[in-house]
């Protein structure tokens, strides 16, 4: 009666379950002894992109800074300053990878 509900919200009187979001499950299959030695599936945090920033920011970017960056052509920053303009970045493209990684960890 006075130990904390994990799977309830709530304190006193009807509690109601807690609900949870699953992003994945691990397959440990029938034999799972020794699941503690293991290494367990780990996946990078979620990162969440402002997309206008990082067009705006590759709109202001100067070849200069494009080179610190990684993108050592004037084309590609040119491509990449078109596609911006355009709305149609691949947010998965190596240079806009880039540029991302570059506004997260400057």
């Amino acid at each position: 009666m006075d130990h904390p509900e994990h799977k309830f919200v709530g304190e006193i009187g009807i509690l109601a379950r807690k609900h949870i979001d699953v992003d994945g499950a691990i397959y440990l299959g029938k034999e799972a002894n020794g699941i503690d030695e293991q290494e367990l599936d780990v996946r990078k945090p979620q990162v969440f992109v402002n997309e206008e920033k990082v067009r705006q920011y590759i709109l202001d970017l100067i070849p200069e800074e494009a080179r610190r960056i990684g993108i050592k052509h004037r084309s590609a920053l040119a491509y990449l300053k078109k596609k911006a303009k355009e709305e149609e970045l691949n947010f998965k493209a190596r240079n806009v990878r880039r540029v991302i990684g570059n506004l997260i960890h400057p």
